[in-house]
């Protein structure tokens, strides 16, 4: 009796708690310099966020040590709702990548709501000799090492969905990592290297310039930006579904009632249309998951991008 009591007094004090919450500001963390992708992103949630909560929100850049400055910043911070982070694939990949991490990538972080997803456009280069899926393919496989393709880094999304590719497809290829997609770009557009995957900000420009071919893109569905554009299940790589996500965590153990608000909050402000019209210019998609059905998805990422990892051997820069 005693303990059925007690558990009653937790759920009412948590219920009173998710109700005055937020009483104070809440801090936004992001996990990369600002101008970026995931930078902008919060920059955009955070106003409206602000105004349906009643409180500011607040934004911090903690980027560095390949993002696990800030996610360990947020994973020890009190698990009050007060915390929040921007996550994305690399936090799915990172706890494969890393031999030690200062926080337990499931445990401390508390997944509030997927937000958005951007697909990955394979693009190649003026030089290079395939001008499909398929060409690309049998010449890698025709000429083992003689292509290369670039990344954003080592253990980047757009690094190891090229090795998901080169798994599935049986070809090899040269990695060759730069820091940002920015200067991978460039160097694809001198033709220093062949191909490689981009979210889309970079890779866009130059694809409607005419100055890079886009070949396939990585998701299930295709591109409504591209829309004659085959996806690579439709270019021979069956099940090949891979993206680029965006979404909102916070500290682990923050009383379900908060994130079930914060995850409420969330719904809303991806369904303003011009939260959404801010999505499409940075070639982001809404996509939304609730509390649970992120925390399943977020486990599945681990496991997939683990298997990439291991495949791969990839190593942080």
């Amino acid at each position: 009796m005693r303990v059925l009591l007690f558990l009653m007094s937790v759920l009412v004090m948590a219920g009173a708690w998710a109700q005055a919450y937020p009483t104070k500001p809440i801090r936004m963390v992001v996990n990369f310099p600002p101008g970026g992708v995931n930078d902008v992103t919060a920059r955009v949630i955070a106003p409206p966020l602000s105004k349906s909560l009643g409180q500011p929100v607040v934004i911090e850049n903690k980027p560095g040590a390949g993002t696990t400055i800030g996610t360990d910043f947020v994973a020890k911070a009190a698990p009050d709702g007060y915390t929040l982070m921007v996550a994305a694939s690399s936090t799915a990949i990172v706890p494969s990548l890393y031999k030690s991490l200062p926080y337990d990538a499931t445990k401390d972080l508390a997944p509030v709501a997927l937000i958005g997803s951007t697909t990955n456009y394979l693009v190649v280069g003026p030089k290079t000799p395939a001008r499909s899926v398929r060409e690309l393919v049998e010449y890698a496989r025709r000429n083992p090492g003689k292509l290369n393709y670039a990344s954003s880094g080592n253990g980047s999304s757009t690094h190891l969905s090229v090795e998901l590719m080169k798994q599935q497809g049986k070809f090899f290829a040269v990695h060759i990592p730069y820091r940002g997609v920015g200067p991978a770009m460039a160097a694809l557009l001198a033709g220093d290297v062949d191909f490689l995957f981009d979210a889309g900000p970079a890779s866009i420009p130059a694809i409607r310039a005419g100055r890079a071919q886009l070949l396939a893109v990585s998701t299930r569905t295709r591109s409504p930006l591209f829309p004659d554009t085959p996806t690579l299940i439709e270019s021979g790589f069956p099940g090949f579904d891979v993206d680029s996500w965006t979404g909102i965590m916070t500290t682990g153990g923050t009383p379900p009632p908060v994130i079930e608000r914060l995850a409420g909050e969330l719904r809303a402000v991806v369904a303003l249309p011009e939260v959404v019209t801010a999505f499409e210019k940075l070639g982001m998609s809404v996509r939304f998951l609730g509390a649970r059905e992120f925390a399943d998805y977020y486990d599945r990422e681990i496991k997939r991008w683990g298997a990439a990892v291991r495949y791969s051997g990839a190593q942080p820069d």
